[in-house]
């Protein structure tokens, strides 16, 4: 999916077809990170009755796309990620269990190369469009395939994640002005709250000294790092 994402067409050959055809595609990346973040959100869900599996398995999905964090589509799906975690896994005053599991760890393990492919791909889109080239019309049906599959994948357990408060429509009513402003050229950095990205992390850095932590010292310092922006 990732080669020859984009068609290169030249400012001075733009037609009116092409800037209507470059909306559109724009539009549609909107909504489609917007679906990524719900699916990211369901996750978080999914795995709530245990913290560090839920933040373990945040972090790792996202060091293992090894995209820009700094990126337009990766810093969102980070910001939504703090977004639901403060304002619904946090009230839930969770005990942390030093060691503990969530009861979900080993199914959702098996989603998250989806998870990583559809990041990945989603960056893609965003920056072809970002430097005025089209997406091709392939690479967008390949992409609405992965998310079919996402959907599929977490439909699964649908009644875990509502028995833990999920709910779809009023995330994305919170989380839709954040990719709304995805291609608007006034749009504000996207600031990353600082403690709340460090009871994130808090889970993993009480652990650091065990095996799992050890093998992703790398990619943890790499996930930190967010608090610099």
């Amino acid at each position: 999916m990732m080669l020859s994402v984009m068609i290169f067409i030249p400012f001075e050959r733009k037609t009116t077809d092409d800037v209507t055809k470059e909306k559109e595609q724009k539009d549609e990346a909107v909504r489609l990170g917007l679906e990524l973040s719900l699916f990211m959100a369901e996750a978080m869900f999914i795995l709530s009755d245990d913290r560090r599996s839920m933040t373990y398995f945040c972090f790792l999905t996202l060091f293992k796309t090894k995209m820009d964090r700094r990126g337009p589509a990766v810093r969102r799906l980070y910001r939504v990620i703090q977004h639901v975690y403060a304002t619904y896994i946090k009230p839930k005053n969770l005990v942390y269990i030093d060691g503990g599991k969530s009861t979900q760890s080993k199914l959702m393990g098996t989603f998250r190369q989806d998870f990583v492919s559809a990041i990945r791909g989603l960056a893609h889109i965003v920056s072809t469009l970002e430097i005025g080239c089209l997406v091709k019309p392939s690479v967008f049906e390949q992409y609405n395939r992965e998310l079919k599959k996402l959907e599929e994948n977490l439909g699964s357990v649908k009644d875990v994640s509502e028995a833990f408060g999920f709910a779809r429509e009023a995330i994305e009513s919170e989380i839709l002005p954040l990719w709304k402003s995805l291609f608007e050229s006034n749009s504000q950095v996207i600031k990353l709250d600082k403690t709340i990205n460090s009871e994130l992390l808090r889970p993993l850095l009480n652990e650091l000294n065990k095996e799992i932590c050890a093998r992703s010292l790398r990619g943890y310092y790499w996930f930190v790092s967010l608090e610099d922006f």
